[in-house]
C-alpha cells in the first residue's frame, strides 16, 4: 500500500495517533467557529505553517502541499465567492484549505498502521479499520496515478487536456480497484 507517511523524529511524529486525531477534530471545530474573520484567518495560517515546520517538513514541503491543493482551491473558492461575497468567500475557502492541510499533516506524521490499530480498538471492527486504511492509502495512490498520467502525456509530447486526464485517471483508478478487489477475494478477505 502507498502511504503519505514521511518518517521523522519530531514532536508531532512521536505523538500517539489518538492524540493527533483528537487535536485534528478540535482544530477543525475551532476553524469552523473562529475562522470567519481576518484575525482568525491569520492565526490559522500561522499555526498550520508552524506545525509543518515543527514536524520537520519545512517551508518547501509546506509550499508543495499548498501547491498540490490548487485545484481544490479553485473548486472551493469560486462558489464561495459567488454565493458569499469576496471577503467571506475568501475566509471560508482558506478555512477549508487549512483543514485539508491539517489532515495532510496527520497523514504525513502518522503511520497508517497506527491509525488502523486505533480505529480497530475503538470500533472493534477489522472491516472498518481495513476500509479506513484503504481510504487513507488511496489518496497517495491516486496522486501517483495522476503524476504518471501527466508524465506520460509529456513524454508523448501531447498537450495536457484536463478532461482527458480526469477520464484517464478515473479508468486507471477503477482498473486498479477491480484488480485489488480480486486479489483480496483470492486471499479470502470478505468486505
Amino acid at each position: 500500500m502507498i502511504s503519505l507517511y514521511k518518517p521523522g523524529n519530531s514532536l508531532i511524529h512521536r505523538l500517539p495517533a489518538g492524540w493527533k486525531l483528537l487535536a485534528l477534530t478540535i482544530s477543525l471545530v475551532a476553524i469552523t467557529a473562529y475562522g470567519k474573520n481576518l484575525t482568525g484567518l491569520i492565526i490559522e495560517l500561522v499555526l498550520v505553517f508552524a506545525l509543518f515546520l515543527t514536524a520537520g517538513i519545512g517551508v518547501k514541503g509546506f509550499m508543495k502541499h499548498l501547491w498540490n491543493l490548487k485545484l481544490l482551491v479553485l473548486i472551493v473558492a469560486v462558489p464561495q465567492v459567488i454565493f458569499n461575497g469576496a471577503v467571506q468567500g475568501a475566509y471560508n475557502s482558506v478555512s477549508v484549505i487549512v483543514g485539508v492541510l491539517l489532515a495532510a499533516l496527520v497523514s504525513l506524521t502518522t503511520k497508517t498502521s497506527e491509525i488502523v490499530s486505533l480505529l480497530k480498538r475503538i470500533t472493534r471492527s477489522q472491516n472498518f479499520a481495513l476500509l479506513i486504511a484503504l481510504s487513507i492509502n488511496s489518496i497517495g495512490l491516486v496522486a501517483g496515478f495522476s503524476a504518471n498520467i501527466v508524465e506520460a502525456s509529456k513524454a508523448r509530447g501531447v498537450r495536457t487536456n484536463p478532461l482527458r486526464q480526469i477520464v484517464t485517471l478515473f479508468v486507471v483508478s477503477l482498473r486498479f480497484a477491480d484488480d485489488y478487489a480480486e486479489s483480496l477475494a483470492a486471499r479470502g478477505v470478505r468486505v
